[in-house]
């Protein structure tokens, strides 16, 4: 007698190979795809509270990674509406350290243009590439109006990269970070 989950996979083909640890999906080359897996989510928090990008050192994997388990942040933005009560749900938080967190944030608002583009994630962006395009345009809200053709013209700006930093800023979920991050007092103009 064949098992029922055989014979399930068999309808409905279900794809075989490994799968995150977090959120059960199918690695594609190794990577999650599912943007709302936890460590998907903790991953682009780390890289937002990086150094070279919104330098909030305070944070480290273990609390990124529970903020995003707990719900409590799904993109960058989030940081900046948890509250003390919010950050309290993490086990590793008292008072202090939430007090340090909280004024390495309202630093962090201070960002220059190079450093919010890091920040955001974008596929096959990196620091020179971030650079390179706030040096020659100046703001976020330029950069976000460019066409493919206008972006390729900055060195290192693949066309695959210009397509996807394109694609970026017309995504509704990270255009609602943006309008976050506005409201929040980051200088996207």
């Amino acid at each position: 007698m064949i098992p029922i989950i055989k014979i399930f996979e068999k309808l409905f083909k279900i794809p075989k190979g490994p799968k995150c640890i977090e959120c059960k999906s199918l690695l594609i080359e190794s990577n999650c795809p599912n943007m709302d897996c936890p460590v998907e989510v903790a991953s682009w928090i780390m890289m937002w509270a990086s150094p070279v990008a919104a330098n909030i050192s305070i944070l480290d994997d273990k609390t990124t990674l529970k903020l995003a388990q707990y719900n409590l942040v799904i993109h960058p933005a989030d940081l900046y509406d948890l509250s003390e009560s919010d950050w309290l749900q993490i086990q590793t938080m008292d008072k202090i350290k939430i007090g340090k967190i909280m004024q390495q944030l309202n630093q962090s608002k201070s960002m220059d243009a190079k450093s919010l583009l890091y920040g955001f994630r974008i596929k096959g962006m990196d620091l020179e590439m971030a650079k390179n395009l706030t040096n020659k345009f100046q703001s976020i809200s330029k950069i976000r109006e460019l066409k493919i053709e206008s972006l390729m013209t900055v060195d290192r700006i693949s066309e695959e990269t210009a397509f996807n930093i394109k694609w970026w800023f017309k995504d509704s979920f990270n255009k609602k970070m943006l309008k976050a991050l506005d409201k929040y007092g980051f200088q996207l103009d």
